[in-house]
Order: C-alpha cells, then structure tokens, then sequence
C-alpha cells in the first residue's frame, strides 16, 4: 500500500492539524471517499462528522471525549469518532494528543455487531489505520518524521512506498 499523508486545510486552525491518508493512483484523501460514499444515505451523520472535524481543529484541539479510545492496538493511537448509540458511521483515526489528528476511512457499523472485527468493510478500514500507525510510528523512531516546534504538525517524509502491494 502506498500512500501519502496530506493535511486538510479547511479542517487545521490553531487547535489541531487534521490529516487524512491519500492513497496512491485515487484523487482523493480517504476522509473525502468516505464522505462521498456515505453522504446520500446518512447526510446528517456525515455533517456532523465534519462539525465534529471543524470544532477539533478550530475550537477544542482533539480531546479524548471526542474518540472512542483503543480501537487498534495498545499505544497505537487508533480510534474512532465518538458513536454515539443512534449514529451507524465509525470513522477511523489516528490521535497523536490533542494536536494532530490523521482521519483514515470507515464505514457503516451494524447495531447488531459489537466489535469492527465483525464486519468485512470496518475490519479492513480498521486494519488500514492500524497499518498505517505502524508505519507513522517507525518513521517516528527513525527520525524521519518529527512533530513541528509547536507540537501541532507531523513534519519530513510523509510518502510512503511499500513492497507489498496489498
């Protein structure tokens, strides 16, 4: 999978840098692809989601209460845009404090399901952001991605080329 990891302006302002994931050979940012798959079908959802998206960048920064914690692996910063019990869309993000913010894909999550590992769609969204924190951790690591003075943006090598074209 290859892919960059691009800001979105309309959503970044002084509280936090929202980021979404561009996968190679699409025109858009998974944040807009999820936009546009779901906007007919659960439009008030979807302009809440982007509300949601505006108030973290613009006004609160991306506060714990507004995620739903831990839903990659242990330290991985994957979660999920708070569900509230009569919303149907989960959308996947990676949370590095209340600053950054990068926004992956989603989908519709059943009432009748209790973990995204039961659905075929949110697994793979899921295991997508999960990869991809993997990478951005190591980059990390390796120093070729640092966060900016100020702590609110990622910064160096945000292109990522893999072998494995999954």
């Amino acid at each position: 999978m290859n892919y960059e990891i691009v800001q979105l302006d309309e959503f970044t302002s002084k509280k936090a840098t929202i980021y979404s994931v561009l996968l190679e050979g699409e025109e858009q940012p998974l944040l807009y692809q999820f936009i546009e798959t779901y906007y007919d079908d659960y439009k008030n959802e979807i302009e809440d989601i982007a509300n949601t998206l505006e108030i973290i960048g613009h006004k609160r920064g991306a506060q714990e209460n507004l995620f739903k914690l831990h839903e990659g692996k242990l330290g991985d910063g994957v979660v999920a845009l708070f569900d509230e019990p009569e919303r149907n869309l989960r959308l996947y993000a990676i949370r590095n404090g209340n600053s950054v913010l990068i926004i992956g894909g989603g989908g519709v999550k059943p009432k009748n399901i209790k973990a995204w590992q039961e659905d075929i769609i949110l697994k793979a969204e899921a295991e997508k952001i999960i990869k991809i924190s993997k990478e951005i951790t190591q980059r990390i690591k390796d120093r070729e991605i640092w966060y900016s003075e100020d702590g609110m943006e990622l910064l160096g090598n945000l292109t990522f080329f893999n072998d494995d074209q999954e």
